[in-house]
């Protein structure tokens, strides 16, 4: 089945209509994206950023959520970032198919198929969207990015690399230790 329709025309309803597959798909401004199932260093390193963050998170009274999960907000019908986090006084809304509104932090590791559309799609997305804070962690060159919102432009705060520690400003400057994210990468073998 071909998944054609004119650009910028497709909408959330249209995700029933396609192929139960097993792909995963996002929306952005009208255009659909394929989502390709994530390597075993991508959801690594997922789990380590959990791990990390979730009793933080959940200290703060917020709520942590990763893919899949549906966000959706202006531009977005939906996106699914790899991980969502929430504070309290957030504005959007809970609902049963997923998030409306843009969340607080949007954190995105990047494949070699997704690195463009995340650092620069994503990003231009989010910053319209009002994300305060972006993380765009690169597994390839271990590197975490914190990105965050000034006006309706997301803007580099810090790039850490090595055994560097990251700092969230949206998170009381909690510290994010490189080496914990990338936790365990070098014991995945290349093919």
């Amino acid at each position: 089945m071909a998944l054609t329709r004119p650009a910028g025309t497709w909408t959330y309803d249209d995700l029933f209509s396609l192929p139960d597959d097993g792909k995963r798909y996002e929306i952005i401004e009208g255009d659909l994206y394929e989502m390709p199932a994530p390597s075993w260093v991508h959801v690594t390193v997922v789990m380590n950023l959990i791990l990390l963050l979730g009793p933080l998170v959940r200290s703060l009274g917020g709520v942590l959520a990763t893919a899949p999960a549906d966000i959706f907000f202006e531009g977005a019908d939906p996106v699914e970032p790899d991980i969502v986090v929430t504070l309290p006084g957030w504005s959007g809304k809970t609902r049963r198919r997923g998030l409306e509104g843009a969340p607080d932090l949007l954190i995105e590791v990047l494949s070699p198929s997704s690195r463009g559309h995340d650092t620069l799609t994503k990003r231009a997305l989010y910053a319209r969207a009002g994300v305060r804070e972006y993380w765009i962690v690169d597994p390839e060159n271990r590197t975490l990015e914190i990105l965050t919102l000034d006006r309706d432009s997301l803007h580099t705060r810090q790039i850490a690399t090595g055994a560097e520690t990251a700092a969230s400003p949206l998170l009381n400057d909690f510290a994010v230790p490189l080496a914990a994210v990338f936790a365990r990468l070098d014991e995945i073998e290349d093919e």
